[in-house]
């Protein structure tokens, strides 16, 4: 909102869920664009995608203990 004083905020967010086998596929495609170099203006918005799928698909494949308590 222009000239109200508020701060404005064109910030993007997307959280998306998938099976394991989708994510690994998301994942290599991520990796592929990033590498390609073909999308500068991305490159950080890729590298947080690579962190996030890879830090959620470890998650999957190896849960962590810690959390057995509550279950």
């Amino acid at each position: 909102m222009t000239g109200t004083g508020l701060d404005h905020d064109d910030t993007v967010y997307c959280d998306i869920q998938m099976p394991l086998t989708r994510g690994r596929e998301l994942l290599e495609l991520v990796n592929a664009l990033r590498e390609s170099q073909a999308h500068p203006l991305l490159d950080k918005v890729f590298e947080y995608m690579q962190d996030e799928l890879s830090t959620s698909i470890d998650i999957v494949e190896n849960p962590p203990t810690w959390g057995l308590w509550c279950q």
